[in-house]
C-alpha cells in the first residue's frame, strides 16, 4: 500500500499480485498505465490515448468510476465522462461541466437545473444558445419560488437573474449580428426604459424605432425617426398622429432633395427614382386632409415628372403665383427656361415689347406662345427669386428663419437638410451627405454623430451661396446663348427693332451678371466682358445704321429713349475708353455721336471722354464746350426757379446771356473744325501715327454728324429746312432742349461761313469718287451697296444748303450734270430735280418736297419762332416749335405708331409690359381700327337704353329697339367671340377652363339676345335679363377678351357663316355649331335656353324668315 501511495505503481502491482489482491493489482496496473500515458501525451499521443482507454476499462471493471471518468475526460470523451459522473458518481457539477464541454448544452443545463445551480444553468443556456430553455427554467424556478418551494432563491432574485439572462441573450445575438433574435429577447425586457437603454447603448435605433411604433409610442418614434434621418418613416408617423401638414412637407422634402441630389446627379434637372410615383400619391393623400390643399397639390404637380408641355408649365407657374408658393414658382421658372433653351429658335414668336416683362400681367401668360418676351420674363422671375434667396441667406442662422420663413423652408427642401439646435447654435443635418453641393464645404467641417452628418449654419450658408451664385451664372449664360441664336436669326430676316431688342436683352443680362453684388466667378468675368463689348458695338450699328431711314420707325425711336438703351450707348463709350493705347477716329466718332444723340451723360463720363481724347484732336475742345453748355443749362434752371432775387438776379442774367452767345459761337466753330479735321484725316490722309486704319471714322458716322451740324447751324435762322430723319435725331437729343431763342443768336455772316464749310466737304466727297470709294472700303463697308446711297444723301444735303441759304443752286446743277452722280440717282428723282435747270436755275420748293418724298426721307419746314406771314409751303410738312412745345407731341405727329404691321388671322395680342424702369414705354403695334375688331361692350348698354325709351309696355314694336345698327353690332360680337374661342382651340393655347366656359355662355346668351330682337313682339323681361347677365360678365372677361384682335375680313366671313345660324328656330340655339364643342350643349347653352318655349320660338322664327324674303 505504501508503494501505491508513493506512486510506485509497478512495485505495488507485484506486491498486490503476491498478496493475491486482484482488485488492487488491477488498480495499480491502471494507475501505472495512466501515469505512463501522461508522460507520453505529447511525444506519442496515439500510444497515450490507447493507454488511457485501457486504464479506463480497468477502472470500470473494478468499480473505480471516478478514476475511469478522469481517464475519459483526459481522452476528451466528455460525454462518456459526464455520463459516468452523473450515473455512477452522482457528481452533478462535474457531469454538467463534461456535458458542456461535449456540446450537450441542454443536458448540462438540465443537470444544473436539477441541482438548482441557477447561474451555471443559464450560463450554459446562453453558451449553447438554448435561450428558450433558459427562459423555461426561469419560469419554472419563479413558479416554485412563488409557491415557496425550496429553490434557494426568492422571486425577486429570480427576476434579477431573468433580466441578466435576457440581456445576456440579447447581447449575444447582437454580437453575432442576429438582430431578429436580439429583438425577440429585448421585447421580453420587463420595462420600456430597459429596452430603450439596451438598444440606445448599442445604437440599434432602427430596432428601437420599430419597437416604439409597435408599442404605440408615436411621439417617441417620431423623434427617433428624425434622429436617424428616416424622413419617410417620420412622415408616416406624423400622418398617423394626424399632423398632415408636416407629413406632406417631409415627403416633399424627400421628393425634391432626392430628385435633385441622388447619386450621380448634379442638382438639375429633377430626376426620377423607383418610389417617386408612390410618394407623390402619398403626398397627395396627406395634402387632401389640409386647408392649404391647393398649394400642396400644386407643389406636388411641379415635382412630378409629367411630360413637358408648354401650356401645363404655364398653368403650374400661374397656380404657384396664385398660391404664393415660392418653391413651385422657382421650380416652374427653371423648367420653363429649360423648355425655352430646348425650343427651336425659328419657332419663337417676336413680341412687340422690349424685354417682354409680364410682371403685373400674369393673366396674359396663358395665351402667350414661346417668345423672346416669355424667355426674358421667366429669366427675370427666376433670377429675382434666386436673388431673394441670396439676399435672405442670413436667416438660415436663426431658429425658424425669422421673417424669411418661406426662403428658409425652401432651402431645407431644396438641399435636403433638417435644422436642429446644438446647444445655442443652429446646425443642419444632411440627408444626402454625398450631394454635389456638399462638395462646396470643406470636409474638415462636416461632422458625424451616430447616424447623422451635419454642418454648422455658417458653412451651410456659404455652400448655398456658392450653389446659387453658380446657378445664376450657368442659367444666365444659357439665356445669353439662346438670345445670341435669336439675334443671328433676327439679323437674317427681321427688322432693326427686333435685332436691337435682342441686343438690349443680352446687355441687361450680361450687365446684371457683371455688376450684381452676387458677382460671377472670376473665370467667367472676361467672357461676359467680351459679350458686353460685342453687344455695345453691334447696338451702335443698329441705332445709327448707314441708312438713317431705317431708324425712323416709331418702335425704334421709342426704343432709343428707354433708360436701358441709354445705358447701353453709354456702355459703348465705356468700352472705347477702356481700350489701351490712343483712341482712334472711329472710337472718337462713336463717342461724339452718342454724346449728341443720348442727351445728358453723367459728369464723370464726360470727364473720362475729355481725358482720353488726344489734345491735338479738335473733338476734345468740342466735347468740353458741349459739357459746359449742359452745365450752363443747369444754371438756367436754377435762375428760373426763382432762388435769386433783385439786382443780383438781373446781373446774373446779363452774364449768363453774354456767356450763352459766346458758347453758341464757339460750339459751332469747334464742331466745324472737328468735322473738317475728321474729313481730312479719314478721307485724304493715309496713315497717321495715332490713327488705327482698322477703325477709321466711317462715312456713315461722318454724314450723321454733318447733318446734325447742318441743323445746329440752320436753327439760328429761326426757320429752316431739314431731313425728317436728322430732325427727329435732333429732336430726341439734348440740343432740342437748348434750341435758340431771341436771347441768343449767331450772326448771319458766321452762319454763311459755316454753310460754306459744309459745301466744301460735300463737293469734295461728290467730285472725288476715288477717295470716297477708298474711304468706304477702309471702313469695311460694301462699296457697291453704299456708294450709291451716300451720293444720294450728299445731293440731298446740298439741296438743304440751297433751301436754307437760298444759294448754291449753281453747285447743285453742276453736280446733277455729272454722269457719275446721275448714274447713282433713280430716274424719277433726277427728272424732278432737273426741272429747275430750265427755269432760271431755280428749283421750286414743292419739287424739293417731292424729291425728298421719293427719296424716302421727307422734307420738313421747321419754325422756331412765330409763323412768318405770307410764307407757306403747301406740300411740305411744317413743324412749329413754340416755347411750350413738347417733344412727345411733335414725335407723335412726325412718327405715329406703326399701323401697318401684319397681324395673323386671329391674333392674341400678348403685349408685355416693358421692363425698363421709369423710362418712356415702348410704342406697341396697334392694329388699324378700320381693319380690326374687338368686342363692343357698349352695345349692351345702348340696347338697354333704347329698350327703356321704347315705352313702359310689356311689349312693343321691334322697330323701336331692334335697329339695324344694334343688330349688326351684336352680330359682330357673336363673330368676335366665335373667332376668339376658335383661336384657343386651334392654337392650343392654355386658358383656364372657367374662362373659356364663361365665354361660351356669353356667346350663347348673345345668340339668344339677337334672336329675341328679331321677333315681332319684344319680350322685354327676357331681353333685360340677358342684358343684365351679359354686363355682369364684363368684370371677369374684359381683360381676357381684350387680348384678342380679329381682322375685319374674318368677322365678315364669320358673320355670313353665322347669319344663317342666327335665324334658325330658337330651340336650336343650344346646339348651333358655331365653335368647337368641348362640353355638353346644356353647359354651353347659358342660363336662359331652358326658359324658351319651342312652339313660340318656331312661330317667331317663321315670321322672321318670311319678313326677310319680302
Amino acid at each position: 500500500m505504501q508503494l501505491f501511495w508513493e506512486k510506485n505503481y509497478e512495485m505495488a502491482r507485484m506486491c498486490f499480485k503476491q498478496a493475491g489482491e486482484t482488485d488492487w493489482e488491477k488498480r495499480a496496473k491502471a494507475a501505472y498505465i495512466m501515469e505512463t500515458a501522461e508522460q507520453i501525451r505529447y511525444s506519442d499521443p496515439e500510444r497515450a490515448r490507447i493507454n488511457l482507454l485501457e486504464a479506463a476499462e480497468i477502472f470500470l471493471s473494478i468499480g473505480r468510476f471516478k478514476s475511469a471518468a478522469e481517464c475519459f475526460y483526459d481522452l476528451k470523451d466528455y460525454k462518456q465522462a459526464g455520463s459516468i459522473y452523473l450515473d455512477k458518481c452522482g457528481e452533478l457539477i462535474k457531469a454538467a461541466e463534461c456535458f458542456t464541454l461535449a456540446g450537450r448544452y441542454k443536458k448540462a443545463a438540465e443537470i444544473y437545473a436539477k441541482g438548482n445551480y441557477f447561474t451555471e444553468c443559464l450560463s450554459v443556456c446562453t453558451k449553447g444558445k438554448c435561450y428558450d430553455l433558459g427562459l423555461k427554467y426561469i419560469d419554472f424556478w419563479k413558479q416554485h419560488a412563488c409557491q415557496r418551494d425550496n429553490v434557494g432563491k426568492s422571486a425577486d432574485e429570480i427576476d434579477e437573474i431573468r433580466m441578466e439572462f435576457l440581456e445576456s441573450c440579447a447581447s449575444n445575438s447582437f454580437v453575432h449580428k442576429d438582430r431578429k433574435s436580439m429583438m425577440k429577447f429585448v421585447r421580453i425586457f420587463p420595462s420600456m426604459d430597459l429596452k430603450r437603454k439596451f438598444l440606445m447603448s448599442r445604437k440599434c435605433l432602427d430596432e428601437l424605432l420599430r419597437l416604439e411604433e409597435e408599442s404605440g409610442n408615436i411621439a417617441e418614434a417620431i423623434e427617433i425617426a428624425r434622429l436617424i434621418g428616416n424622413v419617410l418613416c417620420e412622415a408616416d408617423l406624423l400622418g398617423k398622429r394626424g399632423d398632415f401638414d408636416k407629413a406632406c412637407s417631409l415627403i416633399l422634402l424627400y421628393l425634391l432633395s432626392h430628385s435633385l441630389w441622388m447619386v450621380g446627379s448634379k442638382g438639375w434637372p429633377l430626376k426620377s427614382f423607383v418610389q417617386k410615383e408612390e410618394l407623390l400619391e402619398k403626398a397627395m393623400i396627406f395634402a387632401r386632409q389640409r386647408s392649404n390643399f391647393e398649394t400642396l397639390c400644386n407643389e406636388i404637380k411641379v415635382l412630378s415628372n409629367e411630360s413637358v408641355d408648354w401650356s401645363v408649365l404655364k398653368h403650374n407657374f400661374i397656380a404657384s403665383k396664385k398660391c404664393k408658393s415660392f418653391l413651385g414658382e422657382i421650380l416652374c421658372c427653371r423648367k420653363i427656361l429649360d423648355f425655352h433653351f430646348q425650343y427651336d429658335v425659328t419657332n419663337y414668336v417676336w413680341d412687340d415689347k422690349l424685354s417682354g416683362s409680364l410682371n403685373g400681367s400674369e393673366e396674359l401668360i396663358p395665351c402667350s406662345p414661346v417668345s423672346v418676351g416669355t424667355l426674358f420674363h421667366f429669366w427675370n422671375s427666376w433670377k429675382n427669386n434666386v436673388v431673394d434667396v441670396l439676399d435672405s441667406l442670413e436667416c438660415l442662422g436663426d431658429v425658424d428663419f425669422g421673417e424669411f420663413k418661406g426662403v428658409g423652408e425652401f432651402c431645407l427642401k431644396y438641399f435636403g437638410v433638417r435644422q436642429q439646435l446644438n446647444g445655442l447654435n443652429v446646425t443642419y443635418v444632411l440627408l444626402h451627405p454625398a450631394a454635389e453641393w456638399v462638395k462646396n464645404i470643406q470636409s474638415s467641417v462636416v461632422r458625424r454623430n451616430k447616424q447623422m452628418v451635419f454642418v454648422d449654419a455658417r458653412h451651410f450658408i456659404s455652400a448655398v451661396h456658392t450653389h446659387w451664385r453658380t446657378a445664376l451664372l450657368v442659367v444666365g449664360l444659357k439665356v445669353l446663348e439662346t438670345l445670341a441664336s435669336l439675334y443671328e436669326l433676327a439679323v437674317k430676316s427681321l427688322p432693326l427693332f427686333w435685332q436691337s431688342v435682342c441686343l438690349l436683352n443680352v446687355y441687361e443680362i450680361a450687365k446684371f451678371l457683371c455688376e450684381s453684388k452676387h458677382h460671377v466667378l472670376n473665370s467667367f468675368v472676361l467672357r461676359i466682358q467680351n459679350v458686353l463689348t460685342l453687344v455695345s458695338t453691334k447696338y451702335f450699328e443698329k441705332i445709327f445704321p448707314l441708312d438713317s431711314r431705317q431708324s425712323m420707325m416709331g418702335q425704334m425711336i421709342s426704343l432709343r429713349r428707354t433708360r436701358l438703351s441709354c445705358d447701353l450707348l453709354q456702355e459703348c463709350i465705356v468700352q472705347d475708353i477702356g481700350t489701351s493705347g490712343t483712341l482712334s477716329y472711329g472710337q472718337i466718332g462713336r463717342m461724339v455721336i452718342i454724346c449728341l444723340a443720348s442727351g445728358k451723360l453723367p459728369e464723370e463720363l464726360y470727364e473720362k471722354i475729355v481725358g482720353r481724347i488726344p489734345s491735338d484732336v479738335p473733338w476734345k475742345s468740342f466735347i468740353e464746350i458741349l459739357y459746359c453748355t449742359k452745365q450752363r443749362e443747369c444754371w438756367e434752371d436754377f435762375d428760373q426757379s426763382g432762388d435769386s432775387v433783385g439786382d443780383q438776379s438781373l446781373k446774373f442774367q446779363e452774364v449768363l446771356l453774354s456767356n450763352i452767345n459766346l458758347e453758341c459761337h464757339e460750339l459751332l466753330q469747334k464742331f466745324c473744325e472737328a468735322l473738317q479735321d475728321t474729313f481730312s484725316a479719314n478721307w485724304k490722309r493715309r496713315d497717321e501715327n495715332w490713327t488705327k486704319i482698322g477703325d477709321c471714322f466711317s462715312p456713315g458716322c461722318f454724314l450723321y454728324l454733318l447733318e446734325h451740324f447742318l441743323i445746329l447751324v440752320s436753327q439760328y435762322r429761326g426757320m429752316f429746312f431739314a431731313f425728317k430723319s436728322s430732325f427727329v435725331e435732333w429732336l430726341i437729343s439734348e440740343q432740342f432742349e437748348s434750341r435758340p431763342t431771341s436771347r441768343n443768336a449767331v450772326k448771319t455772316l458766321v452762319l454763311e461761313e459755316l454753310y460754306d464749310s459744309i459745301l466744301v466737304m460735300v463737293q469734295e466727297l461728290i467730285f472725288d469718287k476715288a477717295c470716297t470709294v477708298e474711304w468706304i472700303a477702309r471702313s469695311k463697308i460694301n462699296v457697291d451697296m453704299y456708294y450709291k446711297q451716300m451720293v444720294l444723301r450728299l445731293v440731298f444735303i446740298l439741296c438743304l444748303l440751297c433751301l436754307n441759304c437760298e444759294k448754291y443752286y449753281d453747285v447743285l446743277f453742276k453736280v446733277l450734270s455729272i454722269d457719275n452722280v446721275r448714274n447713282q440717282f433713280p430716274e424719277e428723282l433726277y427728272v424732278i430735280l432737273q426741272r429747275g435747270t430750265t427755269e432760271n436755275n431755280y428749283i421750286q420748293i414743292n419739287d424739293f418736297v417731292e424729291a425728298f418724298q421719293k427719296g424716302g426721307d421727307p422734307l420738313l419746314v421747321v419754325n422756331l419762332g412765330e409763323i412768318v406771314p405770307g410764307v407757306e409751303y403747301s406740300n411740305a410738312v411744317s413743324v412749329q416749335l413754340r416755347a411750350d412745345c413738347s417733344r412727345e407731341d411733335i414725335l407723335s405727329l412726325l412718327i405715329p405708331i406703326d399701323k401697318t404691321t401684319t397681324v395673323p388671322e386671329v391674333m392674341s395680342c400678348v403685349n408685355f409690359s416693358s421692363y425698363c424702369g421709369d423710362q418712356p414705354k415702348i410704342s406697341t403695334i396697334t392694329p388699324v381700327p378700320d381693319q380690326y375688331v374687338q368686342l363692343n361692350w357698349a352695345v349692351f348698354q345702348e340696347v338697354s337704353d333704347v329698350l327703356k325709351s321704347s315705352g313702359s309696355d310689356d311689349s312693343g314694336t321691334s322697330a323701336s329697339v331692334s335697329t339695324v345698327n344694334l343688330k349688326e353690332e351684336l352680330n359682330a360680337n357673336v363673330s368676335f367671340l366665335t373667332a376668339a374661342i376658335n383661336l384657343c382651340s386651334e392654337k392650343k393655347l392654355y386658358v383656364a377652363e372657367d374662362m373659356i366656359e364663361e365665354t361660351r355662355n356669353m356667346l350663347q346668351e348673345l345668340i339668344q339676345l339677337h334672336s329675341l330682337m328679331n321677333t315681332s313682339t319684344l319680350e322685354k323681361e327676357s331681353i333685360e335679363q340677358l342684358l343684365k347677365s351679359l354686363l355682369t360678365k364684363k368684370t371677369k372677361l374684359e381683360v381676357f377678351l381684350n387680348h384678342f384682335i380679329v381682322p375685319k375680313d374674318i368677322i365678315i366671313a364669320l358673320e355670313n357663316q353665322c347669319a344663317e345660324k342666327l335665324y334658325v328656330s330658337c330651340d336650336e340655339v343650344a346646339t348651333m355649331d358655331l365653335l368647337p364643342s368641348t362640353g355638353s350643349s346644356e353647359t354651353r347653352g347659358g342660363g336662359y335656353q331652358a326658359e324658351r318655349k319651342q312652339g313660340k320660338g318656331k312661330e317667331k322664327c317663321k315670321k322672321q324668315k318670311g319678313s326677310r324674303k319680302k
